[in-house]
């Protein structure tokens, strides 16, 4: 049987971009696959219109609000995903993001998987960007890749991440006490303990940068 994956996607207050982010999820080429989505206590219409898309294969719980660490650990304590996919309530990837990562994996048997993906200069109708890499954008250890980090203060969106469970497991919950880039000390605690990291570097994720009518090629 081939791998489920788990795209998890936290959310509050996310009304004007919900709709397209679920669409984005449910139009991922890769399966088997599962969608589940936490409104972290939303005062909008978010958790309603995220309802809208519920089936067997998207899953929409929703909790009192806790901040967007909160709601991701909620997303995963309900996955069964053997791969876990976040996705912030407010971005997009293409349609074959997950399909092509995980066949990047080829024949690795390594339980410990952690991969990232690069992008290309594209447009998705909206606005048209030309990505730019960064340091980090090449083959690394894991521990240059997070003294690069840290030393030049660089990031990767989130939903460029895919990681195996076991990862996952040994990375540990999100921090709940961080008020600002918990997604970024988050995926650094995949770095060290990942035994294979895949850089893929043909494809794409998005990353809405200001308003409901822009978006980003990031990744």
């Amino acid at each position: 049987m081939r791998p489920l994956v788990s795209i998890l996607i936290p959310a509050y207050n996310a009304q004007a971009w919900i709709s397209d982010t679920l669409r984005s999820a449910l139009a991922q080429t890769w399966e088997p696959k599962e969608i589940i989505v936490v409104d972290d206590g939303s005062t909008d219409r978010t958790l309603a219109i995220a309802r809208r898309f519920e089936s067997s294969q998207l899953r929409v719980v929703t909790q009192k609000n806790q901040g967007a660490a909160a709601a991701a650990n909620t997303a995963y304590s309900l996955s069964k995903g053997d791969f876990i996919q976040y996705l912030d309530a407010d971005d997009l990837m293409a349609p074959d993001k997950i399909a092509r990562q995980m066949e990047a994996l080829g024949p690795c048997q390594s339980t410990r998987i952690l991969l990232s993906a690069l992008g290309e200069d594209s447009c998705i109708g909206i606005i048209e960007r030309s990505f730019i890499p960064s340091a980090l954008w090449c083959d690394l250890s894991p521990a240059e890749w997070l003294i690069r980090k840290m030393q030049l203060n660089l990031y990767m969106q989130t939903a460029t991440w895919l990681v195996s469970r076991e990862l996952a497991e040994a990375a540990g919950p999100w921090d709940t006490r961080l008020l600002g880039d918990d997604d970024g000390e988050y995926f650094c605690e995949f770095s060290l303990p990942a035994t294979v990291s895949i850089l893929y570097r043909r494809q794409r994720s998005y990353y809405r940068t200001a308003g409901p009518n822009s978006v980003e090629l990031h990744w």
